[in-house]
This record gives structure tokens, C-alpha cells and sequence, in this order.
């Protein structure tokens, strides 16, 4: 049995921690140069195809089940999503 620090569970933890951290920074700028209109579609764009978020997922889509792949992935963009949108809405024209 994998003890806690290995679990699936946690590593995906860890590596929404580190996406969150990083793309929370290029949110951010991104957001300061959006329209209010195109806040969705634009989130969509970047969160769907960040390349930050497979990165951050290879330990769990390197190897492993596909179930925890796409349960990293759909996480961390989901993750992204909010943050984007949340950011984009306060901060769009």
C-alpha cells in the first residue's frame, strides 16, 4: 500500500498547489488585457491547452492509471478555470 505522501491523492494535491502558483501569475496579466464579453472564451483557451498543466500532472500521467491522469488534468483546469475567470471578471473592461 503507498503511504500518504505517495498516494495519488496527494501528489495530485502538490501539483495543483504548484499550477495554481504558477499560473495564478500569467492569470493575472492576462486578465488586465481581457474584455468582460470574452472572459469565458478566453479562459477556456488557456487553461484547456496550458502547457503548465501537463506538466504539472506528468508524475500521475507518467507511468500511472489513466484515471489519475485525466483526474490530475481535470482538476488543475478546473482549477485554472475558476482562477481565470475569477480574475478576469474583477480586473476586465
Amino acid at each position: 500500500m503507498p503511504s500518504g505522501a505517495n498516494s495519488p491523492t496527494a501528489a495530485i494535491a502538490v501539483a495543483a498547489v504548484f499550477a495554481v502558483l504558477v499560473l495564478s501569475s500569467s492569470v493575472a496579466l492576462a486578465a488586465a488585457k481581457m474584455f468582460c464579453g470574452s472572459c469565458d472564451d478566453i479562459c477556456t483557451a488557456s487553461c484547456i491547452y496550458a502547457d503548465t498543466i501537463r506538466r504539472a500532472c506528468a508524475p500521475q500521467c507518467d507511468g500511472c492509471s489513466p484515471e489519475a491522469c485525466q483526474s490530475c488534468l481535470q482538476a488543475l483546469r478546473q482549477e485554472c478555470l475558476t482562477s481565470c475567470g475569477d480574475s478576469c471578471r474583477k480586473n476586465c473592461t
